[in-house]
């Protein structure tokens, strides 16, 4: 399984850029470790993405479990596998919270 980190790239109102750095051959696979990135993905949050969610039933909790998934299956798909987060999901949820909880007060 591989080991990687997520770093944002760029941050908007709408979307986030985060890029994918796999660290499973670097010597240390921590938090610490560089290693080779191995693409970027974008993920949206615009308002319309939002209600869309909300449209369907989704809480605050629910579209953050969608964008949770999301994530892993974007990684998932540019890697061809499996993987597991050493660094950077936390700060990725975070971003995401910080754009969408408007929607849910």
């Amino acid at each position: 399984m591989r080991k990687i980190k997520l770093e944002p790239v760029l941050e908007f109102g709408s979307r986030c850029d985060f890029a994918i750095i796999d660290v499973t051959e670097s010597n240390l696979q921590d938090a610490s470790a560089s290693g080779k990135k191995r693409g970027i993905i974008t993920i949206d949050y615009a308002p319309s993405d939002v209600r869309q969610l909300i449209s369907e039933g989704k809480d605050l909790d629910g579209t953050l479990q969608y964008y949770h998934d999301r994530i892993y299956s974007l990684v998932k798909y540019y890697i061809s596998g499996d993987w597991e987060c050493v660094s950077g999901y936390e700060d990725a949820m975070a971003i995401v919270k910080r754009h969408i909880i408007a929607y849910f007060k």
